[in-house]
């Protein structure tokens, strides 16, 4: 397999990197420009919250009436974005409704993907500009969350 698309490579026959192929490889600085770039357009609708299928009350610690100011179009990024992703985190089936429902077309299943395959630390380092105090609200519910549920995680 890994020789076959070595040689495709070589014939410039190889897929082209998928989404998270290429944020992967970016720079911590090209991450940030990506992600501000995205967040930016947010509209702040809720339509990706409206039609998660896996939605649920917000768990007080990660509410984002607490982090996030009412009104303010767009909202603070990417703490909007990330506190939702974590909301979800242990119970998202990453079925993509919430990038598809986007009117800003903000890829939002693969910020799930992120949250969902990568430690928190590692998210910090994909999703860059995060302050510290919301970073270490979303460390202490995952950690919270770490006996209760099984997680496949990758490292960068």
């Amino acid at each position: 397999m890994v020789q076959k698309r070595i040689s495709e490579a070589k014939e410039g026959k190889a897929e082209e990197p998928n989404l998270l192929q290429k944020i992967l490889s970016m720079t911590v600085q090209e991450r940030k420009d990506f992600w501000d770039k995205q967040f930016m357009k947010c509209i702040r609708c809720y339509g990706c919250i409206d039609v998660c299928p896996v939605r649920r009350e917000e768990p007080e610690e990660l509410s984002l009436s607490k982090w996030i100011e009412k009104a303010k179009v767009p909202p603070p990024y990417p703490a909007f974005h990330l506190l939702r992703a974590y909301q979800v985190w242990d119970t998202c089936i990453l079925c993509g409704e919430c990038e598809e429902t986007c009117p800003a077309g903000i890829p939002l299943k693969t910020l799930q993907d992120i949250t969902q395959f990568f430690s928190p630390e590692d998210v910090f380092e994909l999703v860059p500009g995060l302050d510290k105090e919301i970073k270490d609200v979303i460390l202490r519910f995952v950690d919270s969350k770490r006996t209760q549920f099984r997680r496949v995680t990758y490292g960068l």
